[in-house]
Parts: structure tokens; C-alpha cells; sequence
């Protein structure tokens, strides 16, 4: 173990270096800040975004000059260690790889700034400090965005740009929209969307979505239409799961493959943009669509592959109403049951006690629609073992009959066993029959309508001396 005092040491080391680092955080935004009012190229650029000079305050947005030694004006000169020590480690100056051993000692170590002729965007902390910087280049090159290294303030995927300006608008209206880059951000705001953030070139991270979630219980996702926006968006997926809670709502929007948000809203308008927010999909149509992309459904293959593409994902989420209800769609969708997803993911299913086991499922839902008069003595009453079978059952380790685990399982199964309820049915509930079927799977469909015809069928011959009826040799 570290001692205490050592310990002590390096936090107070720590705490200067982050606060050097602060000062000459804010000391260069307010440099750049001051250099775009002098820079006609720059401001008719932010014009020509449709960008006015009240969000280029409320972002802070600035100018890097077209120089190599530009900060040298505020820091003093780049040959003095000390001051280029705090601007390499704040990611504002760059040395160049093969200073560090120049053939010559007298040699002086090639230092130069970082970003040059670029549009600046200050990235704050949520205390509104700033802690690194995004650049925009202005005319043609490579790279078109670039962001400050990682440093002790700037970790790209513990930060969100924007989200220090977005907080009482994210307040206000509800929600969150992340975009993919901070150009959309300010652009959205001049637009009337002052509530969006973006992640800074990295993949949606967990500590993301934490941060989302203290400010609002509604996130959406904003991604571009093509394959690296599919990406990006399963990434955000896979990151929300584990933190999904049902009091969360979460969406994923996909525009036009020609569209970012900003060309979406000159395009066609505010309203229009409004509309694909709220008609953007939700976290399980996403989910839905993640585990079975690529995957046939109409086949034993597909749809074990989408078991497992489906698995991790499942395994990740909390046990919530939410992932039961997934759960359940997607048995439904690819012709199995609850049951047998859980069994396959590994999902952890509470126990059944021996002594409680029964139908008590079916005797609660079937009567609703399957009365008759008559019947066998053990209809509708529930399953209960008998002593001798609880001792087999314990001794031989064998596991009791289960409750069936949807309605029209349940159905099927009473019919089988006396069908003469079925040829009792009316109209109306041999209707909910099918119908929960049909919600079932189609295959089970098929097999209620087969086997109502064949419950029409049935020969009842009438009991005597006040005895129900019983099934004849015609069935």
C-alpha cells in the first residue's frame, strides 16, 4: 500500500495540475474567443450556417489563426519547458515525434499548435469549465473535425458536448436529442432545438448515458441512415440495456442517408423534424431489429440464430417489465415460448414449489371463454400432487407439470383432452380462441381451427340419472 502521506502528496500534485490545466483551458478559449471577431473568413463562414452572433456566445465559439505559434501571444514562447510542458499536456501544442532526439543538442525541440485556421468549439464540464476543444476546418483538408486528445480534464467518453448549455432546455422539454457531431448541436439550437448534445468522434459509452439519464428519463439517439449510423446506433443499444429501468424511454431516430438534423430542418422545417422525433423507433422495435437482421425467420435456422444474436443482449438488461415484454415478443416472433428463451439465454426464473404446482393459470383464464355443464371430474380443478407422487417426485428428482405459459397453449390443451368442450363453444368465444392463437404464432392458428373441426365432430351422449355427458366411439 501507497503510504498516507505519499497518497496526500499526489492528490494535492494532482489537484494543481488539473487546476494549471483549467487556467490554461480558459485562458485559450477566451484567445480564440477574441480572434474570431478579427477574422471576416470565420464569422461569414458561421453566417453562411445560418449561425447568429447570440449562439456564438452561448457556445463560446472562436478562431484558431491560420499560424504555428498562435498561443505563443497569450503562454509566451514554446522553447520555455515549463510553458510547453502545460500546453502538450493540455492537448493545445503539439511536438513533433523526433524532437525529443535531435541530432544536435543544441537543436531547439519543434513545437507548434494544435489546431490552426479551424473554427474553435470550447467542450465544458458540466461546471461550465472548459476542458477541450473541437476545431472545424473552414475550407478543404483533412481532418474536417478534430478534437483534443485525451488529458486529465478530456476523456471523449466521459463527456458529451454541449451538454452544459443544453441543461434547462433538456429540463424544459423533456428529453434529450444526441446528435453525432457538434456542428449539429449549435446548428439545432439556432433551429429552435436547444436540448441536443453530441458525442465527441467515439461510440456512445455507458458513463454517456449515465450522464443522459440524471438530466432526463427520455433520450433520443440521432443517427445517420447508413451502415456506419446503424453501427454507431447498436453501440448506443448495447449501452443503454444494462441501465434501462421501465420509467426510461428510449429512441432511436435514422434520417436520410442525405440528411444530417441541420440539412433536415432547412429542408423540410421544424414541425417535420418534431414529427420523426416522435415517431422515432423505440429501444425494443431497435432491439427486434438488431437480433434478427440478416436472419430468416420463416426458418428453424433464422430463427435460432436470433436466439443468439438476441442472447447477450437480453443477459444484459436488469430484470425488468421491459425485458419480459421483449422477451415475450420475441418467442412470439420466432415460434417459441417464454419459456424456452429463458431456458436458452440462462435467464434466472424463480422455482415452482412442489406442493403449489398446478394449472391455476388455466383455471383462472381458460373459464373465461371454454364453459360447459358437464365434464370429466378433474376439469378445471387445479393440479396438486398426491403424496405418493410427491415422494416419487422427490426421491426421483422429477419435475412436476409446469403452468402452460401463454393462453393459447392453454387453450389447445384443454381441447385435447375433452373435446367436447370445444363442440360447446359459441360464436363469440371460439372467436377469442382463435384470436389468441393467431397472436400466438400462425402455425398454432392452423392447429385451433384443425382442431375445432374436429371437436365438432364429437358424439355426446347424454348422461343419465343427472351424470354429464360422456364422449362416444364417433369422436
Amino acid at each position: 500500500d501507497v503510504p498516507r502521506e505519499e497518497r496526500t502528496a499526489n492528490d494535492v500534485a494532482r489537484l494543481q495540475q488539473t487546476m494549471a490545466l483549467s487556467e490554461v483551458m480558459s485562458a485559450a478559449a477566451d484567445w480564440y474567443r477574441q480572434q474570431l471577431k478579427g477574422a471576416p473568413r470565420a464569422v461569414e463562414y458561421l453566417k453562411g450556417r445560418g449561425l447568429t452572433g447570440e449562439i456564438a456566445k452561448r457556445y463560446a465559439l472562436g478562431y484558431a489563426p491560420d499560424g504555428w505559434q498562435g498561443l505563443e501571444a497569450v503562454f509566451g514562447t514554446y522553447s520555455n519547458d515549463e510553458v510547453a510542458k502545460t500546453l502538450l499536456e493540455g492537448g493545445l501544442l503539439i511536438q513533433s515525434e523526433n524532437s525529443s532526439d535531435s541530432p544536435s543538442p543544441n537543436q531547439t525541440a519543434r513545437r507548434y499548435d494544435r489546431f490552426r485556421d479551424r473554427i474553435m468549439f470550447p467542450i465544458r464540464n458540466p461546471k461550465g469549465q472548459t476542458i477541450g476543444f473541437g476545431g472545424r476546418i473552414l475550407d478543404q483538408g483533412e481532418p474536417k473535425y478534430l478534437n483534443s486528445p485525451e488529458t486529465p480534464l478530456f476523456s471523449k467518453g466521459n463527456t458529451l458536448y454541449g451538454l452544459f448549455e443544453a441543461r434547462q432546455a433538456i429540463r424544459a422539454q423533456e428529453y434529450v436529442l444526441v446528435c453525432e457531431g457538434y456542428m449539429d448541436v449549435v446548428a439545432l439550437a439556432q433551429l429552435g432545438f436547444p436540448n441536443a448534445v453530441a458525442t465527441l468522434g467515439t461510440a456512445c459509452t455507458a458513463n454517456h448515458v449515465r450522464m443522459l439519464l440524471r438530466q432526463t428519463d427520455r433520450i433520443v439517439f440521432s443517427f445517420d441512415g447508413d451502415s456506419a449510423g446503424q453501427r454507431a446506433a447498436q453501440r448506443a443499444l448495447e449501452a443503454c440495456l444494462p441501465l434501462m429501468s421501465d420509467d426510461k424511454e428510449i429512441r432511436f431516430l435514422f434520417l436520410p442517408t442525405e440528411h444530417d438534423p441541420d440539412s433536415y430542418v432547412r429542408a423540410y422545417g421544424s414541425p417535420a423534424f418534431e414529427k420523426v422525433i416522435k415517431e422515432a423507433m423505440s429501444l425494443s422495435s431497435f432491439f427486434f431489429k438488431i437480433a434478427s437482421q440478416e436472419h430468416e425467420l420463416t426458418t428453424p435456422e433464422g430463427r435460432a440464430q436470433t436466439h443468439h444474436a438476441a442472447k447477450p443482449l437480453l443477459l444484459s438488461m436488469p430484470p425488468i417489465a421491459l425485458r419480459t415484454q421483449i422477451l415475450r415478443e420475441l418467442a412470439i416472433r420466432t415460434n417459441s415460448t417464454p419459456a424456452e428463451l429463458e431456458a436458452f439465454c440462462g435467464l434466472t426464473v424463480a422455482p415452482t414449489p412442489v406442493q403449489q404446482t398446478s394449472y391455476s393459470n388455466s383455471n383462472q383464464r381458460v373459464p373465461n371463454f371454454i364453459q360447459s355443464g358437464g365434464g370429466n371430474r378433474t376439469q378445471g380443478a387445479p393440479w396438486q400432487a398426491s403424496k405418493g407422487s410427491q415422494k416419487r417426485v422427490a426421491t426421483q428428482n422429477i419435475t412436476p407439470p409446469q403452468a402452460p405459459t401463454d393462453l393459447a397453449e392453454q387453450i389447445l390443451r384443454v381441447l385435447i383432452q375433452f373435446p367436447h368442450l370445444g363442440k360447446a363453444l359459441d360464436t363469440n368465444k371460439r372467436h377469442l380462441a382463435l384470436q389468441a392463437s393467431e397472436l400466438r404464432s400462425v402455425k398454432a392458428l392452423e392447429l385451433m381451427k384443425d382442431l375445432l373441426a374436429q371437436c365438432d365432430l364429437v358424439e355426446l351422449i347424454p348422461g343419465e340419472n343427472g351424470k354429464p355427458p360422456t364422449v362416444g366411439a364417433g369422436a
